[in-house]
C-alpha cells in the first residue's frame, strides 16, 4: 500500500496531466463511479450533504463517503472547490465539445 502523501502527489499529478488536455474530462480521466459524477454534480449546484442524500436516495454518511473520494481522486480539499473546479466547465454530466 502507498503512503498517503505519495497517494496524494499521485493523485495530483494525474489530475494536472489531464487538466491539460481538457479540463472537462479530468472527472472521466480520474476514473469517479457513477455515483460520485452525481455527487459531483449536485454539489456544483450547492446542494448540502443532506440535500445530496435526500436527492439521491442515500445516507448522508454515504454521501459523505462520496464527498470524500471526490475530493481525493481531484486532489481539492473543500466543497467550495470542488463547485468552483465543477463551474470552470468542468461539469461531469456535461458532453465534451
Amino acid at each position: 500500500m502507498l503512503p498517503p502523501a505519495l497517494t496524494s502527489t499521485l493523485f495530483s499529478r494525474i489530475v494536472s496531466v489531464a487538466v491539460a488536455r481538457k479540463p472537462s474530462e479530468v472527472p472521466k480521466a480520474v476514473r469517479m463511479t457513477e455515483r460520485e459524477r452525481a455527487v459531483f454534480d449536485l454539489i456544483a449546484d450547492g446542494l448540502s450533504n443532506k440535500e445530496i442524500a435526500q436527492r439521491l436516495y442515500l445516507a448522508t454518511n454515504t454521501v459523505k463517503g462520496h464527498v470524500h473520494n471526490i475530493l481525493e481522486k481531484l486532489a481539492l480539499h473543500t466543497r467550495l472547490q470542488v463547485a468552483a473546479y465543477a463551474r470552470s466547465g468542468s461539469k461531469a454530466g456535461s458532453p465534451s465539445p
